[in-house]
């Protein structure tokens, strides 16, 4: 019998270390080929045991997560752009499970890097991540748009296209060449996930890339951009016009007052309004009210119910829509701020106001505060006009994406305080009339008290992702969206839309509990 030393054994796991490393480096990945592009720089190197907090797109039950993985990052530029684009890809060392998963962002940023990859890698998937060419910052919406002007009153159209649609199809064809570099074969499927500006990501793979993913999870999307975002400023543009600043507790006042009043149209008070439609109480009936605000009793007022019946309303122009009434308002659209002795303001606008300020007026100095009503709603149209095509997402012809038998679901929290879900809505609505089969390979579930992309009372559907895996690989295509971890572990089943959830008795935390009519 031939005899081995310890030392030879321990010589051979070095070798087999040395050739996994070997495969995580750039002599082992070629450049993709994308063109229309330039590959700058590949770099890769292995890492180990990392570890950190995360999630995925429209989930809530991330958490902190350890992962190995081989860590490339490809840098491209678009000759004559004066770009540079980083596309991060993370690709587990053991456990990959044969699928490739590209990532969105929101804000105004293209992709969120690790806060989703890791989670990702986590799952077996190899991931995708990429920056647009610009690094916004690590917040939770990043709002900053001093990178869409390349001079005072010049738009930087090349990034403004990276963040529209090229970086993300540039993200999907660097990433599953590299995928297939790695692991010597392709991803046998290939997904993206988003919420937010990710949702609109999404959207546009499947409308102007139909044949970049076989599956797409685009959540909450922001369809018309161009026009919602500016649009959610006209709460503000009616407090400053009109000087008249609501606390936050009052603002509070008004959206408990709404619930309490369309709390149980669907048959049970849960504080969600599962039914928005048919909530038609507006901010003025609500005047006279008591709400509390830090032990005192106050009254609504009829001033603050003309700037909470804006929020609610919509800008009023082209029909865009404002918010439902059980959204955390507050966040973006009414967002104020009181001083110790009682005297309020606006506060952080950012979301809606740095729109205004960049892309409308090109100017960072450019004195919101000081807009009439007619201006306000010459920018808004000056927005929808300048940016509609590029940004709007909002093409109801998917028969490219369904011949390449693509698979889609969207779903849209009702209590959403970013993006308004009635315009999702009226999005589907449009597919549905230009395909009547639509419903054949995209569904649309609206998620009753869920806000922007997770948060709310309402459960949330935290399993879309392996529902919409099933729908590509086995052709078991949802019925429902499985919601869980609602307030109080409330679990409900989300409909497909036009179906609207009712409850039909029981305990009002388990999904048997409610039904789609």
């Amino acid at each position: 019998m031939v005899q081995f030393s310890s030392t030879f054994f321990a010589l051979g796991a070095i070798a087999l270390k040395t050739v996994a490393a070997s495969r995580c480096s750039p002599a082992h990945l070629p450049k993709p080929d994308l063109l229309g592009a330039t590959i700058l720089k590949v770099q890769a190197q292995e890492a180990h045991n990392y570890s950190a907090v995360s999630l995925g797109p429209g989930t809530n039950d991330g958490g902190r997560y350890t992962i190995s993985f081989c860590n490339v990052t490809v840098t491209h530029t678009h000759p004559g752009w004066n770009d540079s684009v980083n596309t991060q890809i993370w690709l587990p060392l053991e456990g990959w499970n044969g699928k490739f998963q590209a990532l969105g962002g929101g804000g105004y940023s293209a992709g969120f890097g690790s806060t989703y990859l890791t989670y990702a890698v986590a799952q077996g998937f190899a991931s995708a991540s990429t920056d647009g060419g610009v690094s916004v910052g690590a917040g939770a919406i990043p709002t900053d748009l001093s990178w869409s002007l390349s001079s005072p009153t010049n738009v930087n159209w090349f990034l403004l296209e990276n963040y529209a649609s090229k970086a993300t199809n540039d993200m999907a064809v660097i990433g599953k060449q590299i995928t297939k570099s790695y692991y010597n074969q392709p991803a046998s499927y290939s997904y993206f996930a988003g919420c937010s500006g990710g949702g609109r990501q999404g959207l546009m793979m499947a409308q102007d890339y139909p044949d970049a993913f076989d599956g797409i999870l685009a959540i909450a999307p922001a369809i018309n951009i161009q026009a919602f975002i500016p649009a959610g400023y006209w709460a503000v543009q009616v407090m400053n016009e009109n000087h008249i600043y609501p606390s936050p507790c009052e603002i509070e006042g008004f959206i408990s007052a709404a619930v309490k009043a369309c709390d149980g149209l669907d048959g049970v008070e849960d504080g969600i309004i599962s039914l928005p439609g048919r909530c038609n109480i507006t901010a003025h009936d609500l005047v006279g009210h008591n709400y509390e605000c830090n032990g005192d009793q106050r009254t609504l007022t009829a001033t603050s119910a003309k700037v909470i019946q804006a929020a609610w309303s919509g800008s009023g122009e082209m029909g865009w829509p404002g918010l439902n009434k059980d959204a955390a308002i507050n966040s973006y659209y009414v967002p104020t701020i009181c001083a110790a002795n009682g005297t309020c303001s606006v506060g952080d606008s950012d979301l809606t106001g740095n729109w205004l300020q960049y892309l409308v007026a090109k100017d960072p100095n450019f004195p919101l505060g000081k807009m009439t009503n007619s201006t306000f709603f010459d920018m808004l149209h000056d927005s929808m006009r300048r940016y509609g095509s590029m940004l709007g997402t909002n093409n109801p012809d998917l028969s490219k994406f369904k011949a390449n038998g693509g698979k889609m679901i969207t779903w849209h929290g009702l209590a959403d305080e970013a993006i308004p879900p009635s315009g999702t809505v009226g999005y589907y609505e449009e597919v549905l009339r230009l395909d009547r089969q639509a419903h054949d390979f995209y569904r649309f579930f609206e998620a009753p008290g869920v806000g922007h992309c997770y948060g709310g009372l309402g459960p949330i559907p935290n399993e879309a992702m392996s529902q919409l895996m099933e729908w590509v690989e086995k052709n078991h295509a949802p019925d429902t969206l499985r919601a869980t971890k609602g307030r109080n572990n409330t679990a409900r089943d989300l409909c497909p839309y036009p179906l609207q959830q009712r409850f039909v008795g029981g305990d009002p935390r388990n999904a048997t509990s409610f039904t789609c009519t």
